[in-house]
């Protein structure tokens, strides 16, 4: 064997152990290097085919030219050439990967050896690349079965495997001198399967909060959100935020409603800068527009009857690009005693934020902001509403 190819490790043999027991049907086994785990899969009744990929010329001429005759279940396996899937167009019931997850070691020739075993400058980096493709290469009930070490980062993998809408489960451990190997079984979740089935692809999580999970996600070539409910985050808060930017749409507020489930709904993705970073990078016209843009959606739900609830502290529920969005309704109820200008007109009045408008050139008195929402608040139309408009000075 060439030593610019891996040879089998505690790792492979570890991983080994659970391809005998999980292995089934159509495999695919991305960055075979020796072909250890490609012979334990093709070796197997249950196993119908083989692919072994490498991205490594010395691993595919070492493949190709192994000995198929002594061994007939090798007939089974093709080798390929390939980086990750970029050859690979099929779908599978077992991928099984063995990744470079150590790392990166400066001091270490830059050769296909060091390649065989770096996964990038912390150790996951490969590892997030395969997760990112492999959707659109598993099957339905397929299952993956992921090695990788405690020196990658255990929390970090996990994250990376949840943020990509799989489920998964530890099926071996071994501990050794310097660190931990772990092999996960993944599967597709249910979300990702209803996802799917509404022709979605690319599903990355982008933001945790108390109650939802927001996940981009292509439909086509447009890129689009999905927000989903966390178990606790009562029955009704989906249908409530579906609700309510159905009425928000009609008056160009928040970002399009696409379509919805029971427990999730797409919306137009909404690019563009936070609040905070807008009012920093931009000049005193620039702000005093979008701020007056604000109040104006925030008099729009109050005369709606709809509370936002949470525009006393916006910075994430704002964002500006070439137009002023509102974000995140999870919160909105009908009141008659709406506060959505006010709680915004608090906020224009906080100390934090006025630091931020006067090193801008505003010169906005707190006092008289706070005065005059008093008075908007006890009678809400457009003749109060333009003189807190003139407050922002």
């Amino acid at each position: 064997m060439e030593i610019q190819i891996y040879e089998p490790g505690e790792d492979s043999f570890l991983l080994a152990d659970e391809v005998k027991k999980h292995a089934k049907g159509k495999v695919l086994e991305i960055g075979c290097g020796s072909g250890i785990l490609s012979d334990t899969a093709a070796s197997l009744k249950k196993v119908k085919s083989v692919i072994a990929v490498d991205i490594n010329p010395h691993v595919i001429k070492y493949m190709k030219h192994k000995d198929k005759s002594r061994l007939k279940f090798r007939k089974k396996i093709t080798v390929v050439k390939s980086d990750l899937f970029s050859n690979v167009k099929e779908k599978f019931d077992t991928i099984i990967f063995n990744p470079p997850y150590l790392p990166e070691d400066e001091r270490e020739p830059d050769d296909w050896l060091k390649k065989a075993i770096t996964g990038g400058k912390k150790g996951w980096e490969i590892i997030e690349r395969f997760l990112e493709r492999l959707p659109d290469h598993l099957n339905k009930d397929g299952i993956v079965l992921l090695l990788f070490s405690s020196l990658t980062n255990k929390k970090k993998v996990d994250d990376l495997i949840s943020g990509r809408v799989f489920d998964y489960k530890q099926l071996a451990m071994k501990k050794l001198d310097f660190e931990q190997l772990f092999v996960y079984s993944l599967k597709k979740s249910k979300l990702l399967h209803e996802l799917e089935k509404k022709k979605l692809t690319n599903i990355k999580k982008i933001a945790t909060g108390w109650r939802g999970i927001v996940y981009e996600a292509k439909q086509g070539k447009k890129k689009i959100a999905i927000k989903v409910q966390k178990e606790a985050g009562g029955p009704n808060r989906i249908k409530n935020e579906v609700d309510t930017l159905k009425i928000l749409n009609k008056n160009k507020i928040g970002p399009k409603f696409l379509f919805s489930d029971s427990n999730f709904f797409a919306m137009e993705f909404v690019h563009g800068q936070m609040i905070l970073d807008y009012v920093r990078t931009h000049d005193k016209p620039q702000i005093k527009k979008v701020l007056k843009e604000v109040l104006r959606q925030c008099y729009v739900m109050d005369k709606l009857m709809i509370n936002k609830e949470e525009m006393h502290h916006p910075i994430k529920h704002i964002i500006i690009n070439d137009r002023t969005k509102l974000i995140d309704f999870e919160r909105c109820r009908k009141t008659i005693s709406p506060k959505n200008v006010t709680q915004f007109a608090q906020f224009l009045s906080s100390t934090n934020f006025l630091i931020i408008l006067r090193n801008k050139g505003f010169a906005i008195n707190p006092d008289k902001m706070r005065r005059q929402a008093r008075v908007y608040k006890g009678n809400m139309n457009e003749k109060t509403l333009e003189k807190l408009y003139k407050e922002i000075k």
